[in-house]
């Protein structure tokens, strides 16, 4: 099953996306703009933008510019 992870951009620690994708396809064909989600750990908010998340399935993956 794919996931999509997004690491928090003050504490650095990987956590489940509220967004997710259900292919490789729709993660890098989606626009992500003005999306925010708080961190699990830290309680700071972080942008849900492809530079920060991570996308991972059988035979597939992506990881942004930050990760």
């Amino acid at each position: 099953m794919p996931t999509c992870d997004i690491r928090c951009e003050k504490c650095k620690e990987w956590f489940a996306s509220p967004i997710q994708f259900g292919s490789e396809q729709a993660f890098f064909t989606s626009t992500l703009i003005g999306n925010v989600v708080r961190c699990p750990r830290c309680r700071d908010i972080s942008g849900c933008n492809k530079e920060n998340m991570r996308f991972r399935a059988d035979n597939e993956g992506f990881v942004g510019d930050r990760t």
